[in-house]
């Protein structure tokens, strides 16, 4: 989750101006954090996101926009380096949370504001149906074909291309927090998987009721809320992404971060998307392309403990101890947001969400 507010935020699993949940962890008379936590880190999470190589073309230079904060420092530190010394070309990174879409639109239709760009589900989804993206023509991203088919899988669609994608866990007080004496008896069977619960009609208030149960000590606006609330003592823990969790461990000295990520929870994926009317459309593709070589892909998993798409990277031990690497991991593990499949119903369960956060 990030510090920068603004409207739907896939990494803030926040719709709209929604925020994160931050709170103590409840546990039962044994000490072991039962289906409520795990649904939360899941299912929850879902509901807040819901109601979110060679040089081609002109050979020149080519603008992409990425995630701002962790994911744009990795791309100007670590990718671009690589991509303008094995091409020859030049790359300006744009970073950007709240308005990729915004921009597209109101960019004359011939001169988009970048090339091509990352998005959530529910951004490539809209920007679809606006017809702000180039179609994808796979021979120019030959290195698609090392794509894990759980990733793959994700979009219906062949307007954009999975790179890299990111789980939900917590992010805790380690030294208020002992999740090591609380784990053990976890409870990992459930009547229906981990956040399915969102894509199903008849099982969506057992996500609501969660929420209710859970000891919520406030909803977040963005990563440095929720981390300011841990400092401060409001809350032992939030839901957050894994990678983003691990980065803020590294950059803060104040807080001994912990993370916790449940056998089976919620997971995004990065897509990219090339511009509608981007004069730089094949070395767009291309560049695509570049992001999927497993040597790239193996020197992005190693600047941040994201999971890569290609099946063949290589990842470092913080990341495979906590991110299913593996295809059939990930199948067995990891719900994939898909906004494609709430998108009729997500304006009701925007505003449930919002009579439900008015109560706190």
């Amino acid at each position: 989750m990030r510090s920068e507010g603004g409207t739907f935020d896939e990494r803030q699993a926040k719709t709209g101006d929604h925020d994160g949940a931050t709170g103590s962890l409840e546990r039962d008379g044994a000490g072991r954090v039962g289906r409520r936590e795990f649904l939360a880190a899941g299912g929850t999470a879902a509901t807040l996101a819901v109601a979110g190589c060679a040089g081609g073309g002109d050979g020149g230079s080519l603008t992409v926009s990425t995630w701002s904060g962790a994911n744009e420092e990795v791309f100007r530190e670590t990718i671009r380096p690589m991509y303008e010394e094995r091409t020859g070309n030049d790359l300006e990174v744009v970073g950007s949370w709240t308005n990729i879409l915004g921009q597209l639109r109101q960019s004359p239709s011939d001169d988009p504001p970048f090339d091509l760009t990352v998005g959530s589900s529910r951004d490539h989804y809209l920007g679809t149906q606006d017809e702000l993206w180039e179609p994808i023509r796979y021979e120019n991203v030959p290195n698609a074909e090392t794509i894990k088919p759980a990733v793959q899988g994700n979009l219906d669609s062949d307007l954009g291309v999975p790179v890299a994608y990111g789980i939900m866990g917590y992010a805790y007080d380690a030294d208020a927090v002992d999740f090591n004496a609380v784990i053990m008896g976890a409870i990992a069977a459930d009547e229906a998987p981990m956040a399915e619960e969102m894509y199903d009609e008849d099982q969506r208030d057992a996500i609501f009721d969660t929420l209710s149960e859970m000891p919520v000590a406030k909803f977040y606006e963005g990563a440095e809320d929720m981390w300011t609330s841990m400092n401060g003592g409001i809350a032992d823990a939030g839901q957050y992404f894994y990678a983003y969790s691990r980065r803020r461990d590294e950059n803060d000295p104040e807080l001994n971060v912990g993370f916790h990520v449940p056998d089976r929870t919620l997971g995004y994926v990065d897509h990219y998307q090339v511009a509608r009317g981007s004069s730089n459309r094949q070395q767009a593709e291309e560049f695509i392309d570049f992001l999927l070589d497993e040597e790239v892909q193996t020197a992005y998993a190693e600047a941040f403990n994201l999971g890569m798409a290609n099946e063949n990277a290589d990842h470092p031990e913080a990341t495979r101890e906590e991110v299913p690497i593996e295809n059939d991991e990930l199948d067995e593990g990891i719900v994939f947001k898909q906004y494609s499949r709430v998108a009729e119903v997500a304006p009701d369960l925007d505003e449930r969400f919002k009579e439900f956060q008015n109560q706190f």
